[in-house]
């Protein structure tokens, strides 16, 4: 009976995951970087669309972003578009990323001088399929839609005074299913902070999600953003705010420790360890 019960709890925790096509966000790797740098973004891709395996991948590029260098993954062409000097986008193609694995796609630039982020919105295509994540990131929002964001910041401050990390831990699952990551973050600040990201060794990508119930249905959304105002906190627990931890490394495995660095609007970050935790939270 135990065991039948365990594998009930595997079976809806599985569904949890895989219930809705958000899972196939397109990222940016790294999220931070300072402005007028060398910069290689590696775009990932994490999962196809509705079940079909992505076939393409179409980033447009900011204006002034210079000095564009694409790589292709083995097996993909590059295609690109100017207009005069200007490269304005890149397209990934004649590959194929199956619909269950995450994928990479990397471009070398030159960051402009000046400004405080860059908005690289990305077609996903999966044969005659397509997924436009265009969506402009807004404080408090969900998007179905994301587009990747890369901040600017001169430099990385120290992480914002009086916030604090208490209760990290990764549940692990079977196979390739995604792993969810819970933390409590309290700010004792006489400021607000705003976490816009996280990272970690033993996650090919980490994002932030939200569980919600629609229409009788669990379903999840990935998050932009989460004000955690001052004097308050924030908590990712099961069945809200939570992290989402795609293409899982060998270190995330029950018993183990692994560091996750949260990153904040201002280009701050606060890193941790996370226990990780069997399937059932043990």
């Amino acid at each position: 009976m135990r065991n039948r019960l365990m594998s009930h709890k595997l079976v809806a925790l599985a569904l949890c995951f895989s219930a809705t096509p958000a899972l196939a966000h397109v990222t940016l790797a790294e999220a931070n970087a300072a402005p007028g740098s060398r910069y290689t973004a590696h775009f990932r891709v994490g999962h196809g669309c509705d079940g079909k395996p992505t076939t393409a991948l179409t980033v447009s590029i900011p204006v002034g972003v210079s000095q564009i260098v694409p790589e292709a993954p083995p097996g993909w062409s590059i295609a690109t578009v100017r207009e005069g000097a200007r490269t304005t986008a890149v397209t990934w193609k004649g590959g194929s990323l199956p619909a269950d694995k995450p994928g990479t796609f990397t471009v070398a630039m030159m960051l402009p001088a000046s400004g405080t982020q860059l908005v690289f919105s990305a077609m996903q295509m999966c044969g005659a399929v397509e997924e436009d994540w265009n969506e402009m990131p807004m404080a408090g929002m969900t998007m179905k839609h994301p587009a990747p964001v890369l901040m600017l910041a001169a430099a990385a401050p120290a992480a914002p005074a009086g916030l604090a990390v208490s209760d990290g831990w990764f549940r692990a699952l079977p196979g390739a299913l995604p792993a969810g990551g819970y933390f409590t973050l309290r700010n004792r600040g006489a400021g607000a902070a705003m976490l816009t990201g996280a990272e970690s060794p033993a996650c090919g990508m980490l994002m932030l999600h939200k569980s919600e119930s629609k229409g009788g249905m669990a379903g999840m959304d990935m998050v932009a953003e989460v004000d955690v105002p001052a004097g308050g906190g924030v908590s990712f627990s099961p069945g809200g705010y939570h992290l989402m931890c795609m293409d899982a490394k060998p270190a995330l495995k029950p018993g183990a420790s692994v560091p996750v660095t949260l990153t904040f609007r201002d280009g701050a970050r606060l890193t941790a360890n996370f226990a990780v935790r069997n399937a059932a939270g043990k």
